[in-house]
Parts: C-alpha cells; sequence; structure tokens
C-alpha cells in the first residue's frame, strides 16, 4: 500500500527536521511518545523517507543542479573557500557560465547550497538510523556509529564543516546552521529521551553532552588528519574506541 506523505501534524516537527523533510516529496513519519518536545499529543515525529518512483523521476535542471553541487564541494574541498573561484569549478564541471549562473547567483550562493544539500543527506541518513531503534541507548549507538562512518568515509565530506566555518567567517548568511550544530540537536533530543527513562545521568545537560560528543570526534578527526596523516583504519579504530568510552559514561549504573 501508498504511504500518504500528508501526516497531520506534520509542521509540529522539531525546526531543524522539518526544515529538512517539509519539501521533500514521498516522507512519512513515524510516531514515538516523547515527553520532552512541548509539541501537540505529546509525540515526536521521526520522519524517514518512503519508497516513491515519483522522487526517481527528476528533470534535467535537477540533474545538473546536483553535479554542480557534486562537484563544487571536491572543488571547495581541495582548495579552501577563499581559493575558489566559480571559474575554477564551471571548469570543473564542464558546463557553461551561463548555466552555472542560472541555478546559482554567486560563490557565497553555491557554498551555502553545497552545505545545505551535505546537511540533508547527513540528517536523512540519521534519521533513518533513528528510526530503526526504539531505544534511545541504541538510537545514540547507531548515530555515533553513523558519525564514525560521515567522518571517516572521505575528506570532501567531513570538510563541508570546514566549508561552513569557512563562509559564515567570510559572507555570513544568518540562516545557515552548521553541520555540526545539526548533529547536536539530534543527538540531544536522543539523550534527553534516554534521561527521561532513567538511561542515562538525569543531571547532565543534554545539549553539553551531545556537543562533547560531536566535538570529540571532529577534534580527533583533526588530530587523526596532523598526525596520522589521514589514516582511515586508524581513526576508525580510535573513534570507535572513543564512541564506547563517551556512551559508557553517560550511562547510569
Amino acid at each position: 500500500s501508498s504511504m500518504n506523505p500528508c501526516i497531520d501534524g506534520f509542521a509540529s516537527l522539531p525546526g531543524e527536521i522539518h526544515h529538512v523533510f517539509s519539501s521533500v516529496p514521498g516522507v512519512w513519519a513515524k510516531k514515538f511518545f516523547h515527553p520532552t518536545l512541548d509539541i501537540p499529543n505529546s509525540r515526536f515525529y521521526i520522519v524517514i523517507m518512503a519508497a516513491d518512483k515519483t522522487a526517481n523521476s527528476k528533470s534535467k535542471g535537477q540533474l545538473t543542479r546536483e553535479h554542480i553541487l557534486e562537484v563544487a564541494a571536491q572543488v571547495f574541498a581541495q582548495r579552501g573557500y577563499s581559493e575558489t573561484r566559480l571559474d575554477d569549478i564551471i571548469q570543473a564541471t564542464g558546463l557553461t557560465k551561463g548555466a552555472l549562473y542560472f541555478h546559482f547567483r554567486s560563490k557565497s550562493d553555491l557554498a551555502y547550497a553545497v552545505i545545505e544539500d551535505h546537511k540533508r543527506h547527513w540528517l536523512e541518513q540519521g534519521i533513518q538510523e533513528i528510526a530503526q531503534h526504539d531505544n534511545p541507548l541504541e538510537q545514540l549507538e547507531a548515530l555515533s556509529n553513523l558519525l564514525i562512518t560521515l567522518v571517516s568515509q572521505g575528506k570532501t565530506d567531513w570538510n563541508i564543516v570546514r566549508l561552513a566555518d569557512q563562509v559564515r567567517s567570510k559572507e555570513p548568511p544568518e540562516d545557515l546552521i552548521s553541520p555540526l550544530q545539526s548533529w547536536v540537536d539530534v543527538l540531544a533530543d536522543i539523550i534527553e529521551r534516554g534521561k527521561a527513562q532513567q538511561i542515562f545521568h538525569t543531571e547532565l545537560s543534554s545539549q553539553d553532552a551531545a556537543a562533547i560528543l560531536v566535538g570529540s570526534f571532529d577534534g580527533l578527526k583533526t588530530s587523526n588528519d596532523a598526525l596520522a596523516q589521514g589514516d582511515t583504519e586508524k581513526f576508525r579504530r580510535q573513534a570507535h574506541a572513543l564512541n564506547t568510552m563517551l556512551i559508557e559514561g553517560l550511562q547510569r549504573r
């Protein structure tokens, strides 16, 4: 049976998640009891992607835009925001200047779109991971493991975090939310629910604990790049050890 993407109360999703998914076709919501969020019916909406054939039918313009975003992410990762010119991206895409300017008005506009595109993909994966588990501890473990995978799978992906910092320092758009802050918000919600169920230490600040988790991974990635020349296997091993220590420290005994 087909899933109805129009779920009553959809607008009550937490701000960041609602922003990411409200315009995506073929979306449905899974409801969990949530005692900590002040939204209608005390329910927490986890949004995941439903199979939708129409979502796979993309126009030429959509495909061109996706191609530009993919190539631009690689160029920004290699050269940094300040050193990247739009001509560099035009040359790398193989498109005309008019084709690129049709989709993006400026370098900052393109960089912003690259950041938002990667953040959306990361959060889609994260929300899907959460939806597979009902227990906050299992959700936290699954999301932490996904974070390790995303951090270690390639320079382009994690350099989007650096790109967001560079864009905000040069031409800060008011509504640009760091990819790291998005992760912190999702993790903090899981921790808050775990506290309500007496799984995690109740005296801890959920936002602080989530920020420590995300910041620890980011710091480990930075030191790995500097000290181990980006040794992926070494990073994975150390990240899983860090993950175990941090999550065990959150749990009540």
